[in-house]
């Protein structure tokens, strides 16, 4: 059962009411850091003279402390340990656009929507009452309006609209989503008249996109996957990862075979790593792993916030110990990536996404994922899988439910699938979020 509220009472509705995908394709443009607010301003009458919705997205991690269902504990945290919750906000019209009118209720009572991976991580139910933190650590109590598919909380934990989230204090942009797409190059005109140029500055993200190989798993998955933690800041950028977490998950010291790098992973990841190490080493690869540098300077697992993180920062997924960095000397964060490409493969091979196809690029990190991504074709900027180009199925614009075209294609990207003419959308080389 899942509840529309429209008051602070929760009325049950059919789970009917709620779909598992997008009611329409989407369009989004963002930068590799978080949007201004003239940014913004210019990306919006881009696409309104483009005759197409904009919306403005956040991406907040937002500290959970308590958790309580008819006034009882299910949670209770203290001494300043917290557990992040992924969170999207954006307008109700968005969701009402995206997600239907029920779904859009629920937002707009100031309830909150938890996807269906975090509701089985969390044991949570709707009516649960979650306590949320704000920058300064106070206390906000949500209610769980309604369980939903992964997709409209961006595959994380949670949904809240943009009123309910002005209570957590200032939040920055990240994307503008484009919804009521009539012509998607149509959209392009419009924001390049207005100075926004896709694949340089600016990215372009569509909800038929290719699958990417060096896309990363949603923080709910990983939760799933690897384990939810609780966590407490210390210095800087520093936190403290329960160890009742670390003692269950992490390997210490891990010294692996073949090429003899030593570190702190995820239990999960180790057999992952030393399989991409021994076939590395089988394949006359070892040379390209500086296991000197790697072992100084790289590593596995780090108690630590994302480096690109603000006051609702994520803490990084070295902190789950599922990312492994690597020659790091050459492969700096931000600086061309270096890595041998034949590796990098081996890696998506063994369940690993790239970093070196991260916006901005981390040749040096590598991410499990937990499953093949070396058979993807994509035409990813650097180290490309050599396999052909999937095609894309086009959806249809200019209706209010998502449909398909059974036009195909493995060209780049077209954005209209009419009779005429097709245009590519330029796209910049990866739709990947970097989550170092």
């Amino acid at each position: 059962m899942v509840f529309s509220v429209a008051s602070s009472r929760a009325v049950a509705v059919g789970p009917s009411e709620f779909p598992t995908k997008g009611l329409e394709p989407t369009m989004s443009v963002s930068t590799a850091s978080s949007l201004t607010p003239q940014e913004v301003k210019k990306i919006s009458a881009g696409v309104i003279a483009g005759g197409a919705e904009p919306h403005s997205l956040k991406f907040p991690t937002i500290s959970l402390t308590a958790q309580t269902r008819n006034g009882k504990d299910v949670l209770r945290l203290g001494e300043g340990w917290r557990i992040p919750m992924a969170t999207m906000v954006a307008s109700t019209s968005y969701v009402r656009t995206t997600g239907g009118d029920a779904m859009a209720e629920v937002v707009a009572s100031g309830q909150v929507l938890i996807g269906e991976t975090a509701a089985k991580v969390r044991g949570a139910q709707v009516g649960d009452v979650l306590i949320l933190r704000d920058r300064k650590f106070w206390m906000h109590p949500f209610t769980i309006g309604a369980i939903v598919a992964d997709e409209f909380v961006n595959s994380g934990d949670l949904f809240m609209s943009s009123s309910a989230a002005a209570a957590l204090g200032e939040m920055p942009v990240s994307r503008v989503a484009i919804t009521s797409i009539d012509s998607p190059s149509s959209v392009l005109a419009g924001l390049k008249k207005r100075g926004i140029t896709i694949g340089t500055d600016y990215r372009l993200r569509t909800s038929w996109d290719r699958e990417n190989p060096d896309s990363t798993l949603g923080t709910a998955t990983t939760k799933k996957l690897l384990g939810e933690f609780s966590y407490r800041p210390t210095i800087g950028s520093s936190i403290l990862v329960a160890g009742s977490w670390t003692s269950r998950n992490i390997a210490w010291k891990m010294r692996y075979a073949d090429i003899k790098l030593g570190n702190n992973c995820h239990k999960l990841v180790v057999e992952a790593i030393q399989g991409a190490l021994t076939e590395i080493k089988g394949a006359g690869l070892s040379r390209f792993i500086d296991t000197q540098n790697s072992n100084r300077y790289g590593g596995c697992f780090v108690g630590r916030y994302n480096r690109l993180a603000g006051n609702f920062g994520a803490p990084s997924r070295h902190a789950w110990g599922m990312a492994i960095d690597i020659n790091t000397d050459t492969n700096p964060q931000g600086g061309v990536p270096q890595m041998n490409c034949a590796v990098v493969r081996i890696f998506r091979k063994w369940g690993f996404a790239w970093g070196g196809n991260f916006w901005p690029a981390d040749g040096m990190h590598f991410e499990y994922v937990g499953e093949r991504r070396d058979q993807l074709g994509y035409p990813s900027r650097y180290c490309p899988n050599k396999a052909p180009l999937q095609a894309i199925t086009l959806p249809q614009f200019g209706t209010t439910t998502t449909t398909t075209s059974p036009v195909t294609t493995t060209s780049t990207l077209p954005v209209e699938s009419t009779t005429t003419s097709t245009t590519s959308i330029p796209v910049s080389p990866t739709t990947t979020t970097p989550i170092t």
